[in-house]
């Protein structure tokens, strides 16, 4: 279905171009325009400044910054997601020494964390094993340890918390898990073709719909890890436990797309769209100040198309 609000993301960024063409409008990867604004999203004034912001060693940040997620949103860690997000992938040259750099502080369990000490985290596990999925390296032999690790981890609730104390048979297997850790870990199982249809994603899935069930009755383990006040705000990049990672992840899954649980997440969705059917940031990250997800003024076409995005895999 071609709609207005379509023609508008076409006018837009050759990435928010590319992904309506691919995703929206079902067109092939192979077709010569598809082709055509796929190359010119390298040359797109706002993706060289990304690229120009890397170091001698092609990463992003200093030689540590992968182990800390906060409070840069523009470093190594958060990066990747987002060139993957725009249709980049490890076929693109200049993305490889990135990830190579995120593979040499893979721990040798598998898994991904912050230091010092090194301490294997599920929440940094899930958020990057996502991205280097989405980067195509979903078959990599370093990233299948990481998705083991990560499948261990499951707690009693269904749930990921990146306290050991938290595992089955520890002194807070009782206590509920981080919401966040575990949407992050159900973000890097939704690529995988084994564990897409898993117990594991079940469970995971189950408990973050619960956590909708018991939204404001409950506070979870970790940061900004409870459906309460902000939760409902569109931003980008997915720093955070919003509404729109959340509805993006399990749009995924066949079984959150007749849950009615989620019918009620779509509607206070699609309850912020402008009178043009169009969307704008609520809570922005400075550092991405020269995208229009970063600016709260007018609406954004990235955030828009994954609004519409979403609402296709839902059927909504």
């Amino acid at each position: 279905m071609h709609t207005p609000q379509f023609d508008w993301l076409l006018t837009g960024e050759p990435f928010v171009q590319y992904r309506t063409l691919v995703d929206l409008l079902d067109k092939k990867v192979t077709d010569r325009h598809v082709q055509s604004v796929k190359k010119a999203i390298r040359n797109h004034r706002l993706i060289r400044s990304i690229f120009k912001k890397r170091n001698k060693s092609g990463f992003w940040g200093s030689a540590d910054e992968i182990f800390k997620w906060w409070p840069k949103k523009d470093s190594t860690f958060w990066v990747l997601g987002v060139l993957a997000d725009f249709g980049f992938s490890k076929q693109d040259k200049d993305v490889v020494p990135a990830c190579e750099y995120v593979f040499s502080k893979q721990m040798t369990s598998g898994a991904f964390g912050w230091a010092p000490p090194p301490t294997p985290g599920d929440c940094f596990t899930g958020i990057l094993a996502e991205s280097l999925s989405n980067l195509g390296y979903v078959d990599d032999p370093r990233l299948k340890k990481a998705y083991a690790w990560l499948a261990r981890r499951q707690r009693l609730d269904g749930g990921f918390w990146c306290k050991a104390t938290g595992q089955p048979g520890k002194p807070r297997q009782a206590e509920p898990s981080c919401a966040y850790a575990t949407l992050c870990t159900l973000g890097a199982l939704a690529l995988h073709p084994t564990y897409k249809n898993s117990v594991v994603a079940e469970k995971a899935l189950e408990f973050l719909l619960t956590c909708w069930d018991k939204r404001g009755k409950i506070k979870y383990a970790g940061h900004d890890s409870h459906i309460g006040s902000g939760w409902e705000k569109l931003k980008y990049p997915h720093t955070d436990y919003r509404i729109l990672k959340f509805l993006d992840i399990i749009a995924q899954f066949d079984s959150a797309r007749t849950d009615p649980r989620v019918q009620s997440m779509i509607d206070m969705l699609v309850s912020k769209q402008d009178k043009d059917g169009r969307y704008r940031a609520e809570s922005i990250h400075k550092a991405w100040s020269g995208f229009d997800f970063a600016q709260k003024e007018k609406p954004s076409r990235w955030i828009t198309f994954i609004v519409y995005y979403i609402l296709k895999r839902m059927n909504a």
